[in-house]
Parts: C-alpha cells; structure tokens; sequence
C-alpha cells in the first residue's frame, strides 16, 4: 500500500496529505511528521497538486541536530525543532533515518487522530458560542423592534383620542349653538304670532320698545366671562380664551398677532355649522350679543 493509500486509509483530507507528500521524500514517516507539525496551519493553495507515489527511504543526506544528535526526514522539521528548542547548530548526516515500526507508526497515528478529535471538539464549541451570541443579538434587535412598534402604536392611540376628544368638544359647542338658535326662532315666531292674533281680534297693544340683542341674552357672570375659541385661521389653527366683552374685530387682532393668518392682513369669520358668515357690522358686536360663547369655533379667510 503506498504512502497516499496509507494515509487516505487513516483518514486524512486529500489536500493536507498532498501537501505532506510534496513538501517531504515521499515517506509515510515523513509524511506524518509533516502533518503533525502543520496539523493548525491553513492549507498553501499550490500545495495540492498531486505527486508520484511513494519514494522509498532516500539515501539522500538529511539534517541533523548537532546538539541533540537528532536526526529529520526534511528541512522543515528541522527548521520547526530548531523554533522549539532554540538549538541552532545543524549538519548534514548521511545516515539513513530508521523507518518507524507498526507499532510506533500506530501509535503516531493514534496520537494524530486524538489531536484532531481535540482541535474538532475545540472548533465546534466555539462555533457553538458564537451561534449563541448570534441568536441573542437577533432576539434582543427583535425585541428592540417590537418595542419600538408598541411605543409608536401609543402615541398614535393618544393623538386618535386627543382628535376625538376635540371633535366631540366642537360638536358639542355646535349643537350648543344649533340649539338657542332653535330656541331664538320659536320665541320669535310665536311672539309673531301672538302679535297677528291680537291684530285679528281687533287688539291693539302698545309696542313694546325696542331692546338690543345684547341685553335680550342672559347676564353672564363670575366663571362665565369668558368663551373659548378655535379659530381655523389660513396660517393654522389658533386656541384662545377672550372676554365675551370682545368682538370678533378682537379675535382678528389675536389671531394675526399670533402668526396664524399667514400672509392675510385682515380676516372673514363664519361659521360652518350652522352656515353663517359675519358682516363687518357683526364683527364690531360682542361675542356674547353674537352668541359666541361659552365655547364656539370659526373659521377665518
């Protein structure tokens, strides 16, 4: 059986036996040597062509430790014998190295096998650790993930209530609204009527002088002061609290002071529920006398 056989046989990969074999004479005890010296070393890329079989032992002049009358199958043994016992002086001798019996080449093997049996089980539980540090940096940028995903699903279910809460605010201000205007036509519709009756019965009653709005409204007092407004303006949304004393000239002059009416120098107020529109006559009565209170929202263009 040749060299190459033996050590296919023992089971050594392809490439580090061609290695073996072309950076030695051919030996299977040479051969060994080499794989045991380079057992941790990378593989050359141009070490793997393959050689002839097996040389016989060489006659061939080998080196030789002069301070420990060690003999080496090649240069590169002695070279690594030399890093390892720090001896530098080296000769030639043409003695022939004795070839290594069954038994020592047996146990060679064994020894070979055990240190590569060491270097695999060292190898996979490094590859081990490392999978386990990788799972935990994926489980933790999960974790990460997920907890970005909640805190942004938060603040979106607080913005969704907060415009809710302002939505149900305004409609309620609306209705408010839509409701004393219900109430301010059927007084003044039954006053009409009960006017036409008396002119059909033939009753005539002195006409009762005429009172301004403003005091037709109930008094306001202590916490009822004021209203709050929301104020669609073209720069934005303003929020403020006047006097119901103010006019909607007054909420013109807050909302350009505060930037809100863009590039307009002056502002339309309406209102879109229900649908009204304010004369620059109405702009210079109260809030009050104008219903505006004790909340209402406009729009202004």
């Amino acid at each position: 059986m040749s060299a190459r056989e033996s050590l296919m046989e023992m089971g050594f990969a392809p490439e580090r036996i061609e290695w073996a074999l072309r950076s030695t004479n051919g030996t299977l005890e040479a051969a060994l040597d080499h794989i045991e010296m380079h057992q941790d070393e990378p593989v050359p890329p141009d070490a793997t062509s393959p050689v002839g079989d097996d040389a016989e032992s060489s006659e061939t002049a080998v080196p030789q430790c002069n301070v420990c009358n060690k003999q080496f199958r090649d240069m590169d043994l002695a070279k690594y014998h030399a890093d390892k016992s720090g001896h530098e002086d080296f000769s030639e001798s043409a003695e022939a190295i004795k070839p290594l019996s069954p038994e020592e080449r047996e146990k060679r093997l064994a020894e070979l096998r055990e240190k590569a049996a060491l270097r695999r089980s060292a190898q996979e539980a490094e590859y081990a650790k490392d999978q386990r540090a990788n799972e935990m940096i994926r489980r933790k940028a999960g974790q990460e993930a997920v907890q970005a995903r909640e805190e942004l699903e938060r603040k979106e279910r607080i913005k969704e209530a907060e415009k809710k809460r302002r939505e149900r605010l305004e409609d309620m201000a609306a209705k408010e609204r839509v409701r004393r205007q219900i109430e301010e036509d059927k007084q003044r519709r039954a006053e009409k009527a009960a006017r036409e009756k008396e002119l059909r019965q033939g009753i005539q009653k002195p006409a009762a002088p005429a009172v301004p709005l403003a005091a037709q409204l109930p008094k306001v007092s202590g916490h009822g002061t004021e209203t709050r407004l929301r104020v669609r303006a073209p720069g934005g949304i303003w929020m403020g609290t006047l006097s119901v004393d103010a006019t909607l000239n007054d909420v013109e002059k807050a909302v350009l002071s505060d930037g809100k009416g863009g590039s307009a120098s002056s502002l339309a107020f309406s209102t879109t529920f229900p649908r009204k529109t304010y004369t620059s006559e109405e702009c210079s009565q109260t809030l009050q006398a104008l219903g505006l209170y004790p909340n209402a929202a406009l729009e202004a263009q």
